[in-house]
């Protein structure tokens, strides 16, 4: 199989590399430097159309796999041009590239497209409702995407190893531990995070199966951001630093935010015929992969 990744420096990128650079034939896209063995891709900007378009036809992808998306949610609230330009018009170019070329697209898209009002775990078919720049945009995308009936959508939440210097969610947490930080971490606001070594697998499997359609792919279950951060300490047996129990409310931040952003896998679950790891069992997994390392 043969891939072509958008974003292939950033945390999913580096880890479907990482994954499945022995299985597939994987290059892509970045404006960021990546340092892998056996692994060629160019260095421009997506908003280079034409140059895109010349680099995806020339590789002859079974799959374009788009990862790359403005995700800090504040800077997409204070700067909405941008996030519209990266998260809506670069992903419905990409979208146009794959139709003519004939190629599938999966989308990377977010837990951020629900408001958070629903008392169970979101699933496909619920109404969206987006509270801000950044989860509006990610929705635009997915509709632009969805236009072709071969593409793939996934809803998900990510954390894990990053091999280049930024840190994911997790990491963050790690490290501001280990350096004896106190950290305040919401216990009113849950999601379903999944390990980013495990949605590039499904990614993987999706992709040999054929998938189209949207998908939700996530932990089993949901866990508070406070909660995490806890069995993040206690499975990591950190004796530094402390996490401190607080409500979002205390946070001025220039986004509202869902509370509620736990999903439901049964749907990719089901087509794929796996069991995902639930919060607890993906953190476990994360310290395994953490000591390998």
């Amino acid at each position: 199989m043969r891939l072509y990744i958008t974003g292939i420096a950033g945390l999913l990128g580096n880890n479907i590399v990482k994954r499945l650079v022995n299985r597939c034939e994987i290059t892509g896209v970045d404006i960021l430097d990546l340092d892998i063995p056996n692994i060629t891709y160019e260095k421009f900007s997506l908003y280079e159309k034409e140059r895109l378009r010349l680099h995806i036809a020339q590789v002859k992808p079974d799959a374009v796999i788009h990862t790359a998306a403005a995700v800090n949610v504040d800077e997409c609230e204070e700067n909405p041009q941008w996030a519209y330009k990266l998260n809506k018009e670069t992903t419905g170019d990409i979208a146009e590239i794959c139709n003519e070329l004939g190629i599938k697209l999966v989308y990377i898209s977010s837990d951020a497209v629900f408001d958070g009002e629903s008392e169970e775990l979101y699933q496909e078919t619920d109404l969206v409702n987006p509270l801000n720049v950044y989860a509006k945009t990610k929705l635009d995308g997915e509709r632009l995407v969805l236009n072709h009936s071969r593409n793939l959508v996934f809803r998900t939440n990510i954390y894990g190893q990053n091999i280049q210097n930024k840190k994911s969610f997790g990491e963050w947490i790690l490290s501001s531990l280990e350096e004896g930080k106190v950290l305040n971490m919401f216990e009113d606001i849950d999601f379903s995070p999944i390990l980013v070594s495990d949605l590039a697998e499904i990614i993987y499997k999706a992709l040999e199966k054929d998938l189209c359609g949207l998908y939700h792919v996530c932990a089993a279950g949901c866990i508070t951001k406070y909660d995490f951060g806890i069995k993040l300490k206690e499975l990591f047996e950190l004796k530094t630093g402390n996490i401190n129990r607080v409500q979002s409310e205390m946070m001025h931040f220039k986004a509202k935010r869902s509370k509620h952003m736990g999903m439901s896998n049964a749907k990719i679950s089901r087509e794929l015929e796996i069991k995902i790891r639930t919060p607890e069992e993906s953190i476990r997994e994360f310290r395994r992969l953490y000591d390998e390392f």
